[in-house]
């Protein structure tokens, strides 16, 4: 009883001391997550809209010796419509291409008066619509590229002669035929610049200086049954040139 008595004592004083040598280590907190924002990058296709102004657009004024007031009159127009393209990034450097397709409420008007007469001669002449397809080089920087941009320009460009098939000029009876020549097609040249609100949206603004030609038309007065041969012309040459500002939104697939 003794012996066991003394082995019961010895593991109760054993055991405190036992317990007091076992080491508990915390356990190791897991590494923070950092979120990394992914870098932008404006390579991929796009598709968007634009609208602003077209201005500086300058009618020809009729020349003849037959007549005197001559006048134009131009005005700041709305352009607007829509637009797709490719851009690629290579490191800072930016290259791509766009087409765009827009209507444009430009006209201008051009007249004049043969002395003696009141009756107002001219024609009014209206741009229906402008598009182009040009190449974009530029330098891009996270959400924001700058750029600058060239390439082909078309449009439809319509003369309206004011006045009628016959006229009478100085008591003389003349029949009056009208021809044009437009060219509508030549360049447009410009810079813009845009930002990324997000990886798949941007806005913008962009400036064109777009050159269309020239447009002339010719008014001939003929006597009636005469042979044929114009008593006398006048004749108007228009440049089809005009400078537009305008901004952009853009949906990228990228």
């Amino acid at each position: 009883m003794k012996r066991i008595a003394l082995l019961l004592a010895s593991a109760a004083l054993i055991t405190p001391a036992v317990a007091a040598d076992v080491i508990y280590e915390e356990p190791i907190a897991p590494a923070p997550v950092v979120a990394y924002e992914p870098a932008f990058t404006w390579t991929g296709f796009y598709i968007g809209g634009q609208a602003g102004v077209a201005f500086n657009r300058d009618a020809g004024d009729f020349t003849s010796t037959s007549f005197v007031g001559a006048n134009n009159d131009s005005e700041t127009s709305f352009i607007g419509g829509g637009h797709i393209g490719y851009d690629y990034q290579m490191g800072n450097f930016l290259i791509g291409a766009v087409a765009d397709l827009n209507y444009i409420d430009a006209s201008t008007t051009s007249t004049y008066v043969f002395p003696g007469d009141s009756i107002v001669y001219g024609a009014t002449q209206e741009i229906d619509y402008v598009g182009t397809v040009r190449a974009k080089l530029g330098y891009a920087a996270d959400r924001i590229a700058v750029y600058a941009t060239g390439g082909l320009a078309y449009g439809d460009t319509k003369n309206n002669y004011l006045g009628s098939a016959t006229t009478t000029i100085g008591g003389t009876l003349y029949d009056v035929s009208v021809t044009e020549d437009t060219d509508d097609v030549g360049y447009a040249v410009g810079a813009g610049i845009d930002y990324l609100v997000t990886q798949n949206f941007s806005v913008g603004v962009e400036y064109l200086y777009t050159d269309l030609g020239d447009s002339k038309l010719n008014v001939d007065y003929s006597l009636p049954g005469g042979p044929g041969v114009a008593a006398f012309s006048n004749s108007s040459s228009s440049d089809l040139d005009f400078h537009t500002v305008w901004a952009k939104a853009s949906y990228r697939f990228n």
